[in-house]
């Protein structure tokens, strides 16, 4: 499994555009073949930061995430919204 935990910084004025592109961005990708959990949280004491954690099941489920039209317009748009470019972070589970 491959978790993603994607940080944003949302500039105030730009709240209500990026909380609707990233709503559309959870109900489309809950539905991919793959996707075993993908939610948008709110930082508790931080009103414009969000993360997004997402689990997958693998590296290639992943990548066919990202050829997805939902995908391609979140990634050309998001920035716009952001006070900075987003930070990405990939996990990988350690098998016990």
């Amino acid at each position: 499994m491959i978790t993603l935990n994607v940080f944003f910084k949302v500039k105030k004025e730009n709240k209500a555009e990026f909380l609707k592109l990233l709503e559309n961005m959870v109900t489309e990708s809950n539905q991919e073949s793959g996707c075993s959990f993908y939610q948008l949280w709110q930082n508790h004491g931080g009103e414009n930061n969000y993360v997004l954690i997402e689990h997958w099941d693998n590296a290639d489920v992943l990548a066919e995430h990202q050829k997805t039209p939902h995908w391609i317009e979140f990634d050309k748009t998001v920035n716009s919204y952001l006070e900075e470019n987003y930070d990405e972070h990939h996990y990988e589970e350690i098998p016990s």
